[in-house]
């Protein structure tokens, strides 16, 4: 069977494959001339991955791309760079002609997403295609040591008790100057009691069992009445 010419040419423009450039972009974060001789770029597809290494215009050449999707990666030791999502397809130049052109389409995408969650374009057109692959981070491979930092003590807790304990110690004087005469002296008779803590009594009993309602009446212990105690009793016990 044979063919005619406009089918071998049609089945040859099918058969054709693609080229495009991944150029590297002069950013804040990096300078182009600067990336070391071992970067290289790869697109990833169902067969073995096409591979390009740096050129001196900062660009990695990928030819003879057939039709198909694939993730473009750049590899280098210092810096990060974001992925990036190829499809190149073979479409009608002009509909209804039969004429045959390649198509190559780029987009961001995301590692870990699925393959149909497209970002923002970064290009499309024919054969010789520039498309911008940019540096998002540098690598780091070892942390840095902290400097030595004073706050970093107010996070002891031990030094944080000491801290509140010199505080009291040369505070309460400063309040107890301050202080109302009348409270000052309601304040050194719970001293003498021990409800503040004398070193004579139990202060823990003696605040578990400390009445507040009748102390801000102003009653105390020797005034008032035993409690479960009632009047009559105490008349007939004298």
């Amino acid at each position: 069977m044979q063919l005619s010419i406009s089918t071998l040419a049609s089945l040859a423009s099918t058969a054709s494959a693609a080229r495009f450039l991944l150029q590297v972009p002069p950013t804040g974060l990096l300078n182009p001339s600067t990336l070391p001789s071992t970067t290289h770029a790869t697109l990833q597809s169902s067969g073995p991955p096409i591979d390009a290494y740096l050129t001196r215009s900062n660009t990695f050449s990928f030819a003879n791309v057939s039709a198909g999707s694939y993730l473009a990666t750049v590899h280098c030791r210092d810096y990060v760079f974001e992925p990036l999502r190829i499809d190149v397809s073979v479409e009608e130049a002009v509909e209804g002609s039969g004429e045959k052109k390649e198509v190559v389409r780029a987009w961001q995408t995301f590692l870990g997403n699925e393959w149909d969650n497209k970002g923002e374009s970064r290009g499309e057109g024919g054969n010789g295609l520039v498309v911008e692959a940019r540096p998002v981070g540098t690598k780091f491979f070892y942390q840095e040591r902290s400097g030595f930092s004073p706050m970093s003590f107010l996070k002891n807790p031990m030094i944080l008790m000491a801290v509140v304990s010199m505080g009291l110690m040369f505070g309460m004087p400063k309040l107890m100057e301050n202080m109302d005469p009348e409270m000052k002296e309601e304040f050194e008779e719970m001293q003498k009691t021990g409800v503040l803590g004398s070193g004579t009594t139990n202060t823990a009993s003696q605040i578990q069992n400390f009445d507040l309602a009748s102390w801000m009446a102003g009653k105390t212990d020797t005034g008032s009445t035993p409690r479960g105690q009632s009047p009559a009793g105490q008349a007939k016990k004298r």
